[in-house]
């Protein structure tokens, strides 16, 4: 029994499986009570939670010192050129409710700052998505190379969560949030060479999405 919940620990996030638990007590209570719809109901969410704060097994892929993963599953959308700072790129990927919204570090680097809005779950069309939507912002640094990630709710039923504490060191595919159902945005350097191309989905951790250039 240990043995099973030490697996389950591993392939469902902590927090998840607390809610997880929770709705499986009530579904077990309000059976109980003769309470059959609330007991669907209830376990019907309880299974929601599983399927939802799952985090798959990851082996990340073999980037060396110059490139970076996908830091989220999902399909890219957009690749645009910007003038932004040391930035020069900036890569979107549009997630799905049926992808993992587990965040992955995209390479091995301090986690420099970290910013994170509560707010409203807006289609991604509203004219107010980005600068009201609840949305998780991420520096990461390592030997002068910078990405920016910025990750936005769209009209998703669960909170974006952050993991672990800023100027904390973060080996590549390590999980640094939960964001579900979303659009991740990118800020890449200039001199940032891609691998990927619009259209192409992208799985955490295992697709590289590009290099930096030595």
């Amino acid at each position: 029994m240990i043995k099973m919940m030490e697996t389950i620990r591993n392939y469902i996030l902590p927090f998840g499986l607390k809610k997880a638990a929770y709705a499986f007590a009530a579904a077990f209570v309000f059976g109980l009570l003769d309470l059959e719809l609330l007991a669907f109901l209830s376990f019907g969410l309880a299974l929601f939670f599983l399927f939802a704060y799952r985090n798959p097994p990851r082996i990340s892929a073999d980037i060396a010192d110059s490139g970076i993963c996908a830091p989220v599953d999902g399909k890219i959308v957009a690749i645009e050129d910007i003038s932004e700072g040391s930035y020069g790129f900036k890569l979107t990927i549009e997630s799905s409710c049926l992808h993992s919204g587990v965040l992955y570090a995209p390479f091995e680097a301090e986690k420099v700052s970290s910013f994170l809005q509560r707010g409203a779950r807006l289609a991604k069309g509203s004219h107010l998505f980005d600068s009201l939507g609840e949305r998780l912002e991420v520096v990461f640094e390592s030997g002068g190379k910078s990405v920016r990630a910025v990750h936005t709710l769209k009209r998703s039923p669960l909170r974006i969560e952050l993991l672990g504490k800023d100027k904390e060191p973060q080996k590549c595919g390590e999980v640094y949030g939960f964001a579900y159902d979303a659009m991740s945005v990118l800020y890449l350097p200039r001199e940032f060479r891609f691998n990927v191309h619009v259209g192409q989905r992208v799985y955490a951790s295992q697709n590289i999405l590009g290099y930096f250039s030595n």
